[in-house]
């Protein structure tokens, strides 16, 4: 299961990275984006839990939201495209995940 949340993890940074993803600012993108991931990563660990007792709706849900992540990065393509921005934007990302609890 640890596998399964970080290598979802894993491919939405990447995704983030390579589609130069962005919203109104660096920050509040970088922002949106790590509370969406953490939300998916909080009920993926809670969805091994219930996954054991054949309830999979956290699972799902967690799904639901890293598609939403895909989905936020789509509409942000193209508005971050300097090598620059990027990382400030990997940057940003990297501390609010730090931030997830």
């Amino acid at each position: 299961m640890k596998k399964i949340i970080f290598n979802l993890t894993a491919i939405a940074f990447v995704s983030l990275l390579l589609t130069s993803c962005g919203g109104n600012s660096i920050e509040s993108d970088a922002k949106k984006y790590a509370e969406l991931m953490c939300k998916a990563q909080k009920l993926a660990t809670e969805g091994a839990a219930k996954a054991a007792t054949g309830d999979m709706s956290a699972l799902t849900e967690s799904t639901k939201l890293a598609s939403e992540a895909a989905t936020l990065m789509k509409e942000w393509e193209g508005k971050y495209t300097s090598d620059s921005d990027k990382k400030k934007l990997a940057d940003a990302y990297l501390i609010e995940m730090g931030n997830c609890k």
